[in-house]
């Protein structure tokens, strides 16, 4: 039963945090206008929140968005994280910016 509340786009960007720096050789797998699934080396437990900044357009500038990880799971045959994370506090201008980026 799918439980997304919008359409998820495949997307193929890293995934920066706060501090700019890459999530643990994270890698976008799909996006959507209320969240990301993403693969990351590092374990993010559930219910965390970070900043992450993800480049939606290759000459435009970088969303920064407050996301939380709503799922996690451990690859099978791999020392990697697949991720789910939720954006529920998006400001305006990131919820414009995403928007447009599906519109286009």
């Amino acid at each position: 039963m799918e439980k997304r509340i919008a359409a998820r786009y495949d997307c193929q960007v890293p995934l920066l945090d706060e501090k700019k720096e890459t999530l643990g050789q994270s890698q976008t797998i799909d996006i959507s206008k209320s969240g990301v699934g993403f693969v990351s080396a590092r374990f993010i437990p559930i219910n965390t929140k970070m900043m992450i900044e993800i480049s939606l357009a290759r000459d435009g500038e970088p969303v920064l968005i407050q996301g939380k990880v709503k799922w996690v799971e451990k690859a099978v045959k791999a020392s990697t994280y697949r991720i789910g994370m939720t954006f529920p506090d998006i400001s305006e201008t990131a919820q414009s910016r995403i928007e447009s980026y599906f519109h286009e």
